[in-house]
């Protein structure tokens, strides 16, 4: 019964062998031999040239070590009471999905004249004090707390929107990912096409 070749499934085979020390004198002995591509071969089948089987060093044995689970970290203040404050990294881990969701990514917006409508959401509600101040194209619009922002008729082209969230105490909690979207205003050859309303 061949083991395997070592030259390709090399540690399989030392496993084999380790195994084969292990269980003593019940199993056969382990030998040798060289087949005629060259190749080392490990068998328990005693080759026809009478040699004599190899000796396997005796298994080095190694004790797992003991690992001491480290002690769980202490929670942050869950709510702002007692007169005590959350701390940033609290605040920054309950806002980190922050975003905003109006205008979408890559929309394009027909605008003659009027108003953009820019929307941000979280998942929880925003503490006593907290602010949003919505940026286009790098530079401060307004500061609210509220979710829905009207801003004034931008011009055609390309815009960014983000939006900074700001604690009571005027600490940055978390800035939203940037949307790039489009504004177009209708001309003679750029008209928007009409929905269609039911029907082929």
């Amino acid at each position: 019964m061949k083991l395997t070749n070592y030259r390709i499934f090399f540690p399989r085979t030392l496993i084999l062998m380790l195994s084969l020390a292990m269980a003593g004198p019940l199993l056969a002995q382990v030998y040798k031999t060289v087949d005629e591509d060259g190749n080392v071969v490990y068998t328990d089948q005693a080759p026809k040239d009478g040699s004599a089987p190899i000796e396997l060093r005796p298994l080095s044995v190694i004790e797992t070590p003991e690992y001491v689970r480290p002690a769980e970290k202490a929670p942050e203040n869950d709510e702002a009471g007692d007169g005590k404050e959350m701390s940033l990294s609290y605040l920054r881990k309950n806002y980190a999905d922050f975003a905003i969701i109006a205008p979408q990514a890559e929309e394009t917006i027909w605008q003659p004249e009027n108003t953009i409508t820019v929307a941000w959401n979280t998942r929880y509600q925003l503490q006593t004090g907290m602010q949003v101040t919505v940026y286009v194209d790098g530079v401060a619009q307004t500061t609210s707390s509220e979710q829905i922002i009207a801003l004034a008729a931008l011009d055609r082209g390309e815009h960014t929107v983000t939006a900074e969230l700001r604690d009571a105490q005027n600490r940055r909690i978390a800035t939203a990912k940037p949307v790039t979207f489009f504004v177009r205003r209708p001309g003679l050859f750029n008209r928007p096409s009409p929905t269609p309303q039911g029907g082929n």
